[in-house]
């Protein structure tokens, strides 16, 4: 059994680059965009892993083929829905053998 068929079409959405417009800056548009992955909920011992503030809020794993991006610097986070809810992805790690490679995405309830 190939470990694509575990995999479901997910959709996300990435904030575009801003600019200053008249010297105002307005924010970038979302751009929304699918991919494929499995998603399963985090399990308590990898909810521990998480600040303090993230731990009370539902969170998720995805392993993907596709790179997400996370905040940092002058780039906002990725978007995701997983079961209806928007989560922010906050971490992504590289998992890049000659077998499998792909990311393990963990993605948090987003609150805007």
């Amino acid at each position: 059994m190939m470990i694509s068929s575990f995999r479901k079409t997910v959709t996300g959405w990435r904030k575009g680059a801003g600019a200053y417009e008249q010297g105002v800056w307005v924010e970038g548009t979302l751009e929304e965009f699918s991919f494929t992955a499995s998603v399963q909920p985090l399990n308590p011992r990898e909810m521990e892993l998480l600040p303090e503030g993230r731990r009370i809020k539902q969170a998720y794993k995805l392993f993907t083929d596709t790179q997400l991006l996370t905040a940092g610097g002058e780039v906002n986070a990725d978007l995701v829905s997983i079961n209806g809810e928007t989560c922010e992805v906050f971490s992504v790690a590289p998992y890049q053998s000659e077998v499998i490679s792909h990311y393990k995405i963990i993605a948090v309830l987003y609150d805007d």
